[in-house]
This record gives C-alpha cells, structure tokens and sequence, in this order.
C-alpha cells in the first residue's frame, strides 16, 4: 500500500509550483508505468531522458571535436595548389646553361688579320712633265685638211705605249685595232709621236712619225740583227739612236 500511496500523493495536482494552474490539462499527472524510473509527471523531465539527452549532447559534441581535428587536419596538412598549367614548359631558374660551344668560340679573340700585299702600279713615264699616256696623243692625218685629232677614247685601247724620253713618244697598235680602224699595211709599224706644246704629235707627213717593228727589222735582207736594222732606221728618219732602247725596247735577241 505504501507504493500505492505513493503514486497517488505524485498525481495530485501542487498548487505550489509556479505556473500550475488547478482544473487545466497541465495540471494533471500521467502516469504511463510504474516504473519509477519512466513515470512522467507533470512540470518535471525524468532523470534518465536528461541523462539520455546529455549523453546525446556529449556526442554531438565530442563528435563536433572530431570533425573539427579532421577538417582542421585536412586544411593544414593539404599542400597548397600549384600555378596552373599553361601548357609551356618553364626553364628552372637555378640551372645556369652551359655555354655553347659557338659562344666560346665567340669569346676567343680572332687572330689577327694578315694584311694582304698591295699590288704597286709602276709610276706613269714622263717627258717634259708630260705624262706618256695615249690621253696625250694628237694625229695629224696625211690628207688635205691636215686636221689635228686626239685620240678618240674609244680607240685608245687598241694602243700601247712602249716607253718615252727627251721629248718622244712610242707606241704600237693591236692587231684588233688594225682590223677595226682599217689600217693600211695593218700593225707593221711603231708610231712616233714628238712633244709640241705640252702634247704629243704624231705627223704622219713626216718620215720620224713611223718605224717598222721588231718582226719586221728581223727580216731584213741586209744581213743586220733586229737592233741593228732598228737602229739604222732611227737615224734615216732622225730620232735619236740613243734613245732608241727606252723607246722602243731591246727588241728580239740576236740568234
């Protein structure tokens, strides 16, 4: 009877208790075992769903913890992402390159240059301060107007000139030249030119304007050498005998 007592003090309604109003629904005690452990009575929790509800709390917090320690794991042990990838392989920037070997040779001094030789070009023979160049070469043709002409430009180059002195000039014509000025007789002779008024003249009036050449002094029929046929020659015409070897050369050797 005691249990009994019990359970029906705990169903009566306290007046008591703050907020308990007497004849509402709160006010009653429900009483769904009897159990003292699970009996649910008005205006109180039983112990054991508040130990319940505290266990529960105490996981949700522990398990809070965890997945705290986990995330907070993740986000510090995770290594940060690298650059994106754009596709074009980037040279380390701590490697040096070894120099190519064109660069080295790029380095080394060139030796040095080896001059090349000039060539000296024999200074142009002069008489009387005249220059011996065709440039300076008037002919006075045998015919009616007696014109004196210097020699065309164009026509210098089918001459050569032999050599000159005290006042003379000697020159010979290329067998190029004969065919194309039409020459009389060809090349067959050395044409003599005389210094007048800072030119030279060449009067083919006058017997000293010509002598035969080399080829020819060797054929004479005088039984003379080519020199001595050139020689005698130059005194008919009256050029100096002298001067014939800067003239005209050594001509042929005797054989």
């Amino acid at each position: 009877m005691d249990r009994i007592e019990e359970l029906m003090r705990d169903a009566k309604p306290r007046v008591g208790v703050p907020g308990v109003v007497p004849g509402r629904e709160s006010a009653r005690s429900i009483a769904t075992s009897t159990d003292p452990n699970v009996v649910q009575l008005a205006g109180r929790t039983p112990a054991r769903r508040n130990t319940i509800r505290a266990a529960a709390a105490t996981l949700v917090a522990a398990a809070a913890v965890v997945a705290a320690v986990v995330v907070g794991g993740n986000l510090t042990s995770q290594p940060a992402p690298g650059p994106a990838q754009t596709g074009v392989p980037t040279a380390p920037t701590s490697v040096s390159p070894s120099p190519s070997p064109s660069a080295s040779a790029s380095n080394t001094p060139a030796p040095a240059a080896t001059p090349t030789p000039t060539r000296t070009t024999a200074a142009t023979l002069t008489t009387g301060g005249v220059p011996c160049t065709m440039a300076y070469v008037d002919q006075q043709w045998s015919d009616q107007v007696r014109a004196i002409i210097p020699v065309p430009p164009n026509e210098r180059q089918y001459y050569t000139v032999l050599g000159c002195a005290d006042g003379w000039l000697a020159y010979s014509t290329s067998d190029e030249g004969a065919k194309a000025m039409k020459l009389d007789g060809g090349n067959a002779w050395f044409n003599i030119g005389k210094l007048q008024n800072g030119r030279f003249l060449v009067d083919y009036q006058q017997a000293w304007s010509s002598v035969f050449d080399w080829e020819f002094q060797a054929t004479n029929n005088q039984g003379l050498t080519a020199q001595q046929a050139m020689d005698k020659e130059f005194a008919e015409k009256g050029i100096p005998v002298a001067l014939r070897p800067k003239l005209v050369g050594e001509g042929p050797a005797s054989k």
